[in-house]
């Protein structure tokens, strides 16, 4: 059967819907990349309010779609706690379900059978037929911080982590099938234990592997994740010289409202930790505008630590309120057109701050990704995981090193290839 997957939100979603993918693929279902499916597979996210109106726009269309072709099945899962059975023609589920859907496809059990079946985060395939080049190896689920804003702890539960064994072996298969970068994701991956071992003694194990024709490359991480070893590990060539080191908010008094675990004075220390260790380390970060109480004094202690680490991508979300969470009942709102100036002032900061971070790969050399060409101009990314384009179409999944200029109006590198 022809089968459409549309997939929102986080790495891990990506992760898990490409796993899903790659089983449907094996037992010989086609992947669309259009409308013309029998079957609409919808992994939603609930991050944001915006996150859950983008999943119930794409259910709305698959559900038109589906009935102009007189199929019947919809299947969403993924974070949305929205109760879609009130839909007929939709099957609804949960992440502990998730890894089911080719089962419920091929039709070897009934949905009404479902709650019999035992819930699993890591009951999935190695994602070997990504649709990407850089492939997604979940290594842990779930996060008890309980920030105030948050509300995926509710959706996701307590932290769990893949067994170390596990996830060698699937690191092993993704390389057998050609992979080049492996980004080891999760909700928290900070969080990750498996048998007394965290995510440092995880890394260097993978890392000892033999085969030196890699890179590993880490996503969201808080500071206080970052500890030395972990730190150190980032010597390693292989390592992709890039951590988007999670912020929210450069003042204490809104980082303590919004229970986060650490200090602007933290966040400082280990930001300057790694480019003692790697000097031009990229970093990115997320910064939530406007949270409750937030002052015009506390925002500009956000933007002058942005300004202080040298961001070189700022991703801003304007607070909105969620049901559930700590910060929907807090006292002292702020009024929405000053969270729009806000971040207009740091998406302005943040795009300077891209431009000087960029400026310093200029007539430089890094190693490069290829992951697509068109129009005889190849698109990847760089070692410290920076947009670069290179001239003519070369074959997709190739590590080259380029020597790099930097493009101020695309603000990405242009590079050359070196001939070894």
């Amino acid at each position: 059967m022809k089968i459409k997957i549309t997939s929102l939100g986080c790495r891990l979603n990506q992760s898990e819907i490409e796993s899903i993918s790659t089983r449907l693929q094996n037992i010989g279902h086609e992947i669309a990349n259009d409308d013309d499916a029998e079957i609409y597979i919808i992994n939603s996210c609930a991050v944001t309010a915006n996150s859950e109106r983008k999943t119930r726009n794409l259910i709305s269309r698959a559900r038109e779609a589906s009935a102009k072709k007189g199929y019947k099945k919809i299947i969403v899962t993924g974070c949305s706690n929205e109760d879609f059975s009130r839909f007929r023609d939709i099957i609804y589920l949960s992440n502990d379900y998730k890894y089911l859907i080719p089962e419920i496809i091929e039709n070897k059990f009934s949905f009404t059978d479902i709650t019999e079946k035992k819930p699993s985060r890591f009951n999935y395939p190695t994602p070997v037929k990504s649709s990407t080049v850089r492939a997604n190896l979940k290594i842990q689920d779930g996060c008890d911080n309980f920030c105030s804003y948050c509300i995926i702890p509710f959706l996701r539960g307590k932290p769990v982590s893949k067994p170390e064994n596990q996830i060698i072996q699937e690191f092993s298969e993704l390389l057998n099938a050609g992979f080049k970068e492996i980004i080891l994701t999760g909700v928290n991956i900070g969080k990750y234990s498996s048998q007394g071992k965290k995510l440092s003694a995880l890394i260097k194990n993978i890392l000892s592997m033999n085969d030196s024709d890699f890179r590993l490359h880490l996503t969201s991480l808080d500071p206080d994740s970052a500890d030395d070893e972990l730190i150190n590990l980032y010597k390693d060539p292989r390592m992709v010289k890039h951590l988007h080191l999670s912020l929210q908010s450069g003042s204490n008094s809104v980082l303590k409202r919004m229970n986060r675990p650490y200090t602007r004075e933290d966040y400082i220390k280990v930001s300057e930790k790694i480019k003692s260790i790697v000097a031009n380390f990229n970093f990115t970060t997320d910064v939530i505008l406007g949270f409750p109480g937030e002052t015009e004094g506390e925002f500009n202690e956000t933007l002058n630590l942005a300004k202080e680490v040298g961001f070189s991508h700022i991703h801003t979300f304007r607070y909105s309120p969620r049901k559930g969470t700590g910060a929907f009942t807090m006292a002292n709102p702020v009024e929405e057109h000053i969270k729009k100036e806000r971040s207009k002032i740091l998406r302005a900061a943040s795009l300077k701050l891209k431009k000087d971070y960029y400026k310093k790969f200029h007539n430089t050399s890094s190693v490069f990704l290829s992951e697509r060409a068109k129009n005889n101009i190849t698109a990847g990314f760089n070692n410290y995981y920076i947009p670069v384009e290179v001239k003519g179409s070369l074959p997709a999944n190739r590590l080259y090193k380029v020597n790099t200029v930097f493009n101020e109006k695309k603000y990405k590198l242009s590079g050359t290839v070196v001939k070894e």
